[in-house]
């Protein structure tokens, strides 16, 4: 009758458990990266939708308005201050990213619904050290996410 195990079993079991281990750590940053990749590309289609919403918002109501990224880098605004139409839409990063622009101060939109400045937004992610940048163009008032050929024309 046997009572222990032996020196060949303890190492297979060993290898065993090291080759699990390792498998659910590469899935797990896997996974870790695919989460953080799909976090930066929705902010900035969300950031994306919010500068057309505004142009469409200020054509509609024929009111100015106005873009402002925050100090902190870690939310983007649309205000109108407006007694016609009033109206305050913000969106805030989730943890890791941060916000940057080439835009100075606030950033108008006009009665007609074009930004009066181009510029560049920019959303980078901690975690991946990579960074997606909107290009706001003036003019034809386009915004294209880095170098896709996709844009947003409000007619």
């Amino acid at each position: 009758m046997k009572k222990g195990y032996t020196l060949i079993e303890v190492i297979i079991v060993l290898s065993i458990m090291l080759l699990l281990s390792s498998l659910a750590s590469l899935g797990y940053k896997f996974y870790k990266n695919s989460v953080e990749k799909i976090k930066l590309e929705s902010t900035a289609l969300e950031v994306r939708d919010l500068l057309s919403f505004s142009k469409a918002y200020c054509r509609k109501n024929e009111i100015t308005g106005n873009l402002s990224v925050e100090l902190d880098r870690k939310s983007i605004s649309f205000t109108v201050d407006n007694n016609k139409a009033p109206i305050k839409k913000v969106i805030k990063l989730e943890d890791g990213l941060e916000i940057g622009s080439n835009f100075s101060g606030n950033n108008k939109v006009s009665e007609e619904g074009f930004i009066t400045k181009a510029g560049t937004i920019n959303i980078r992610s901690a975690y991946l050290n990579k960074s997606l940048e909107l290009k706001v163009s003036v003019g034809n008032d386009i915004i294209r996410v880095s170098d896709k050929n996709e844009g947003d024309i409000i007619d």
